[in-house]
């Protein structure tokens, strides 16, 4: 049997029944952030952080999916909520939600997460900025200028090569309680589609 995945105004619901609650609901006693000042994800107002999590549905990626954020920076340098989740051929099952743990080296660990990362780079990169590679790395002027330039796509980089990577870390995650939610993927699919196309 399946649960029903839906949105409402600002919060998903789970049968009709709050996300933030059901997560309220489950937490331990030393969890003391406001449950309902949470928003889903795909309300983030960064756009790369916005496709990002639109693509992990989209391309049905197993990961810890972060579904909820903090409703005063709407991104991802706040708190986050993820889930684990897990696609099959005709569901997609969520066991356990947590926090993301701070990072005390983000910054650092960001900024160099995107277009420097050239272990990350595709055939197609390297066709593209193979000639250029050399000044990036070893350019700082050369590389501020072409991360002014194509901003964009260095956010969409970093996204995945940054947050990605450190959200899907079991280490990374204060996991707080156990779920046992079960979706039909075309319902699943529906739903986080109609709140991309909202927001």
């Amino acid at each position: 049997m399946y649960n029903k995945i839906s949105l409402n105004e600002n919060y998903i619901f789970i049968d009709n029944i709050c996300l933030n609650s059901i997560f309220e609901e489950i937490q331990v006693s030393n969890y003391f952030f406001e449950w309902l000042g949470l928003v889903p994800s795909v309300f983030v107002e960064n756009s790369a952080e916005k496709r990002y999590i639109y693509d992990l549905v989209k391309r049905k990626i197993s990961c810890n999916f972060p579904v909820l954020v903090c409703d005063c920076d709407v991104d991802f340098s706040c708190v986050i909520v993820v889930v684990k989740t897990v696609w099959t051929e005709n569901s997609v099952i969520w066991t356990k939600f947590g926090t993301v743990k701070k990072d005390v080296n983000y910054l650092e660990n960001y900024n160099k997460s995107g277009i420097l990362r050239v272990e990350d780079w595709t055939e197609s990169d390297w066709d593209k900025y193979g000639s250029i590679a050399y000044d990036l790395i070893y350019d700082e002027n050369f590389f501020n200028e072409w991360c002014y330039n194509n901003w964009y796509e260095e956010n969409y980089r970093r996204t995945w090569g940054y947050y990605h990577k450190y959200f899907n870390d079991d280490k990374n995650i204060d996991w707080i309680g156990k779920v046992s939610f079960r979706f039909d993927v075309e319902n699943y699919l529906k739903t986080f589609d109609k709140m991309y196309k909202l927001y």
